[in-house]
């Protein structure tokens, strides 16, 4: 038996604001040509850790 994984999609409905002060601000934003960026789910940064413990590299030494 193969389990098939599938992407998740995105769900292009709008939302509506709890607040209406936020659906006036979501409103003219999208108005004066905003967009939704979708970042990609597997971008990491370069010096991203995922141990909060360890310590960073630091500066390389400098050579004499």
């Amino acid at each position: 038996m193969s389990v098939e994984i599938k992407e998740p999609t995105l769900d292009s409905t709008p939302r509506k604001a709890q607040d209406p002060e936020d659906q006036a601000m979501y409103d003219e934003y999208f108005a004066k040509g905003g967009k939704v960026t979708i970042v990609d789910t597997n971008a990491r940064t370069e010096s991203y850790s995922n141990n909060p413990w360890q310590r960073s590299k630091g500066r390389p030494k400098e050579k004499k």
